[in-house]
Parts: C-alpha cells; sequence; structure tokens
C-alpha cells in the first residue's frame, strides 16, 4: 500500500488493524531518544565501533521508555547505536556496509516501508526525523514520520502496548548503498574558490538555513555552544527558520501553507540549492524532512557536524550575533 511521508494516527490504526505491519513490507519503528554525553571518541573507535550486538544490550533511559509503553508491533532504534561519537561530530555516520548490519538486526528487511515515531518535544518528531534522513543517506526512500509523534497517539486513545516482552524480529537482508551526498561537509562548507571564498562566502547562492529556536539563533538563550572559542550566536550569511515553528499547538506539523509561510519569512528561495544546520544535526534533519515533504522537488543538504563541529574546527566563523553571557 502507499503511505504519504506524513502519516496521520488514523492510517496507522488502519495499517495496525489490517494486520500489515511486520507482515506485509512495512515495519514500525520507535526512535525514542533522550541525549546522552558525548562519549570519548578514540576509546569508542578503539573498543566499539560498529560492534552492534554490544551496543544494542546496553541499557538507557530511552529504551527503559520503550519498553514501558509503546505502540504495538512496533521494534527500537536506538541513536546512540545508529551513529557514532566522531571527532568533530557528535553523531557520525558509519560507512554504509557498517550501518547496514545494524539495521539487519533490527529486522528490516530490503524494500520495506519504514514508519518512525517517537515522543516528547517538536511534536515528537526531532529524532524520528533524524532517522528518516539518516535512512534516505542510505539509499532507502521509503519512509513516514508518525505526525505527532507517541503522545498524540496516545491522545486519540489509540492502543498501546505495555507488555514486557516487545516484538523481536529475525535478522533482515536490508541493504544500504551509498546517498552520503545529502550530508554536506565541514570541508565543502569551507573549500576555497579562485577567489579565495568559500560557500558558506556565498548566501546569495544557497539557502543557508538554522534551524535552532529563535532565542539560541538571536543570543537570548544559551546556546550550547562554548563562550570561550565563539562570539556570536549564528554563522553570518545563516537565516533562522526554527524547526519547532514547524509544529502547531496541537503537537502536529503545521499545514503546508503554514510552513511555506515561515520559510517566505526565513528567507528562503526555492530555486536555490539548501544546507540545514543547527548544533547537532537533529533539528536539521526536521527542519530538512518538512521541507521536502511541501516541496517535494526541493534541494536539502544537512550540515550533519553543524555549530557544534563548527565549533571546534573554525570557532571564529560564529560571529553573528552574540553569546548569552551567563
Amino acid at each position: 500500500m502507499s503511505l504519504k511521508k506524513l502519516l496521520d494516527a488514523k492510517t496507522l490504526r488502519e495499517v495496525l488493524k489490517n494486520g500489515y505491519i511486520n507482515k506485509e513490507g512495512i515495519r514500525l519503528i520507535d526512535c525514542t531518544y533522550m541525549p546522552t554525553a558525548k562519549p570519548n571518541y578514540k576509546e569508542f573507535k578503539e573498543q566499539h565501533y560498529g560492534k552492534f550486538e554490544e551496543l544494542m544490550a546496553r541499557e538507557s533511559m530511552h529504551k527503559k521508555l520503550y519498553l514501558s509503553s509503546r505502540i504495538p508491533e512496533s521494534i527500537f532504534a536506538d541513536m546512540d547505536v545508529a551513529m557514532y561519537p566522531g571527532q568533530y561530530e557528535r553523531f557520525s555516520l558509519y560507512e554504509p556496509e557498517v550501518f547496514e548490519q545494524y539495521v539487519q538486526l533490527l529486522g528490516i528487511d530490503k524494500g520495506e516501508h519504514l514508519i518512525f515515531y517517537g515522543r516528547g518535544a517538536f511534536g515528537g518528531m526531532l529524532f524520528p526525523s533524524r532517522f528518516a534522513m539518516l535512512f534516505k543517506a542510505y539509499g532507502h526512500h521509503k519512509f513516514s514520520l508518525l505526525d505527532g509523534g507517541f503522545d498524540h497517539w496516545k491522545s486519540q486513545g489509540s492502543e498501546v502496548d505495555t507488555s514486557p516482552n516487545p516484538i523481536q524480529l529475525k535478522k533482515g537482508d536490508w541493504k544500504a548503498t551509498d546517498n552520503l551526498q545529502i550530508n554536506i561537509t565541514f570541508e565543502e562548507l569551507e573549500k576555497k574558490d579562485a577567489e579565495g571564498k568559500d560557500m558558506i562566502d556565498h548566501p546569495e547562492k544557497v539557502n543557508f538555513l538554522d534551524a535552532r529556536i529563535r532565542a539560541q539563533f538571536e543570543g537570548k538563550q544559551d546556546t550550547g555552544l562554548d563562550p570561550y572559542r565563539v562570539e556570536g550566536s549564528y554563522i553570518p550569511g545563516f537565516k533562522n527558520v526554527p524547526a519547532a515553528e514547524l509544529v502547531g499547538d496541537d503537537g502536529l506539523i503545521k499545514p503546508a501553507n503554514l510552513v511555506k509561510e515561515l520559510l517566505d519569512k526565513g528567507g528562503y528561495d526555492k530555486s536555490k540549492p539548501t544546507v540545514t544546520s543547527c548544533n547537532t544535526g537533529m533539528q536539521a534533519s526536521m527542519l530538512a524532512f518538512v521541507m521536502e515533504n511541501v516541496y517535494p522537488e526541493t534541494s536539502v543538504r544537512i550540515y550533519n557536524g553543524s555549530l557544534k563541529e563548527m565549533e571546534q574546527r573554525d570557532p571564529k566563523r560564529i560571529s553573528g550575533g552574540t553569546q548569552l553571557k551567563l
């Protein structure tokens, strides 16, 4: 069956009722995540890189939330397993042949349609958006996001599974391909042209969109950046289109016309390619997902390392605005 990129709870209830999940080429994936401190990247690379069975066995608050209550038939995907701490990035992408090992352990097969959902802020769609764009980076394009996430699902009186033993799937045969170019790297952003300028020096050619909340962009709230290294609150040339403002008061993604209004307000030009950024790539992914949903023809690349990478590699670049002095 054909499913929209942004899936409403009513449709998912029908999919569940008809027994399509885990039987008719559709998988339901709980992406609940509670941010954790960045592990030592050297130690992780030496001792834990790609050791997915070990990583999947670890306890965490987000896994406990999944085990306590979830949408029936859903499996659990952990951001701390699917991605790894890099030297500059909080969440780095594995090589395709490594990532596919994790996906196979989840029980996912080739060609299946994946429905991602989460819980908490941003309508429960922040981390599911990251997973959606992560799978896209490995060549998987058949996916949907549950609009409003688990909280909205429960508010509609939909079925919840609280049993202590969630479903376990046999190993899948999913295969990754290299589509990593949907992410843009620090090196690409700062590569000098014949005039000695880099991509960020040409905001007239690219939509550079910062997906953080306005108060952080404007330096009115703690940015999470080191004030001893970074003077500003944003990179000059970037315009603010907060991912948080894509969600309405009802916890659902706003209608397409309101999303387009927000993009227009942020100076978005459909004729230009787009780069999204935030602090660690999460809000940038959500903005990219929603943009591609309302403008399917748009070209969006995610700066995965975002400001936390820039803070370490070129801190003077973050010179727009001022840091809030705490």
